[in-house]
C-alpha cells in the first residue's frame, strides 16, 4: 500500500477568489509592522527577477547578490517608503495644525479601507468608485472624531489628547473586528499582473503603481498648501495660532480641515497598499512606521516626512541583502537613533526656539 499523500497547503493567492490582482511570492511588499511572515525568503519581495544573470555583488557570509536584485529591492523599498511617507504626512498635517499627535491614524486608515471594500462587495463598484467611497468614509470619520472627541478636549493638555487617540485606536480596531472579523481579506488592485521588463530586470506593476500614485498625491498636497486659501490658512495656524486668530482665520475650521485631509490621505494609502498586504484589522499598525518616518525626517516638516518615509523603506528592504535577515526591522531604528544623535531635529527639521 502506498503511503498517504499529504494535502498541499493552498497558497494564499489561491484564496483570493478572483477579487484581487495576483501578486506572486516575489511581489509582496512586506509592510507589516508586526514583523515578517514565516517562510519569507531573501530577495523575494518586489517581484523582480534577473533574466539573464547580472554581475554579482557579494554579501557577508558568501551570499551573492546580483545587480538586478539590488534594483529589485530598491524599487520595493521605494514603494514601501511611499506608504510610510503618506502615513507620515497624515500625522504631520494634524500636528502642524493642532500640535497634537493622532495615534489612531492607522486605525482610521483601516476602517476607511474596510468601508470601501464592503461597498465594493455589496454593490459591485468599480475600483475608482471604491477609492472615492474609502476617501469619503475616512473624511467623515475624521470629521466626527474631531467634532465629538478632540474639540471637547481642546483645552486639555497634549498628553490628554494623545491618550484619547490611543484609546480611539483600540476602539476602532475592536469595532472593525466585530464588523468584519480579524481575518485577512483580498482587496482588488488597480494595477495589472504582468511584470514590466526593463533590461535584465522584471518590475512588479504594483510597486511602480504605489510609487506613482503616492508621488501624484504628494504633488496634490503641495498644490493645496501652496496655492489654495485653505492651505495658506493651515500654514498660518501652524506658524502662530494666536496671530492667525487675529487675522480672522477660524482656527477651529482649520482643525477640522486638517483632520479630514489627513484621513483622506490615509484612506488613499490604505487602498494602495491593501492589495499587497491584504485587508485586515492589523494593517493600521503601519502608523508606527509612519511616525518613525516623520521623526526621521524632522517632525513637523512635510518634505522631511517624504524623505524620512522613502529612506526608511529603502533601509528596511536593503538590510537583508548585506546583513542577517533577522535584524531587518532593527536597521531603520538604529539609523534613526544615529541620525537623531547628529541632528536632534531630524534630517529636515528645525529646532524651535521659544522665549521663556
Amino acid at each position: 500500500m502506498s503511503p498517504p499523500v499529504r494535502a498541499r497547503r493552498p497558497d494564499r493567492e489561491h484564496l483570493r477568489g478572483g477579487s484581487r490582482a495576483r501578486v506572486g511570492a516575489g511581489d509582496r511588499l512586506d509592510l507589516r509592522a508586526h514583523g515578517p511572515e514565516p517562510g519569507d525568503r531573501l530577495l523575494e519581495h518586489g517581484g523582480i527577477e534577473a533574466t539573464p544573470p547580472c554581475p554579482p555583488r557579494f554579501a557577508p557570509g558568501g551570499r551573492t547578490v546580483s545587480t538586478s536584485a539590488v534594483v529589485h529591492v530598491l524599487v520595493s523599498g521605494l514603494a514601501t517608503g511611499s506608504i510610510y511617507a503618506l502615513m507620515a504626512l497624515s500625522l504631520v498635517i494634524i500636528y502642524n495644525a493642532t500640535r497634537t499627535l493622532n495615534f489612531a491614524q492607522g486605525e482610521m486608515l483601516m476602517v476607511s479601507t474596510f468601508a470601501g471594500w464592503a461597498a465594493q462587495r455589496a454593490f459591485g463598484l468599480p475600483l475608482g468608485v471604491t477609492l472615492v467611497v474609502a476617501v469619503l468614509a475616512g473624511g467623515l470619520l475624521a470629521f466626527l472624531v474631531e467634532r465629538l472627541l478632540i474639540r471637547r478636549a481642546i483645552g486639555a493638555t497634549h498628553w490628554d489628547v494623545l491618550i484619547i487617540t490611543v484609546g480611539l485606536s483600540l476602539v476602532l480596531r475592536a469595532g472593525a473586528g466585530l464588523a468584519w472579523t480579524h481575518d485577512e481579506f483580498p482587496f482588488p488592485s488597480f494595477f495589472p499582473n504582468r511584470p514590466i521588463t526593463v533590461g535584465p530586470v522584471r518590475l512588479a506593476p504594483v510597486s511602480l503603481g504605489i510609487i506613482g500614485g503616492s508621488l501624484a498625491l504628494m504633488l496634490v498636497l503641495y498644490a493645496v498648501f501652496a496655492w489654495t486659501r485653505l492651505g495658506r490658512a493651515m500654514r498660518a495656524v501652524a506658524q502662530n495660532q494666536r496671530a492667525a486668530r487675529l487675522m480672522g482665520i477660524s482656527v477651529e475650521r482649520v482643525y477640522s480641515a486638517a483632520w479630514v485631509l489627513a484621513a483622506m490621505v490615509g484612506a488613499i494609502a490604505g487602498v494602495l497598499v491593501a492589495p499587497v498586504i491584504f485587508l485586515s484589522t492589523r494593517m493600521g499598525l503601519v502608523v508606527i512606521n509612519g511616525f518613525t518616518a516623520a521623526v526621521l525626517g524632522g517632525f513637523g516638516s512635510m518634505p522631511g516626512a517624504v524623505v524620512g518615509g522613502m529612506l526608511l523603506g529603502v533601509l528596511e528592504n536593503l538590510a537583508p541583502l548585506y546583513l542577517p535577515s533577522g535584524i531587518r526591522y532593527s536597521v531603520p531604528f538604529l539609523a534613526l537613533i544615529a541620525i537623531l544623535l547628529v541632528r536632534p531635529a531630524g534630517l529636515l527639521g528645525r529646532v524651535e526656539r521659544r522665549k521663556v
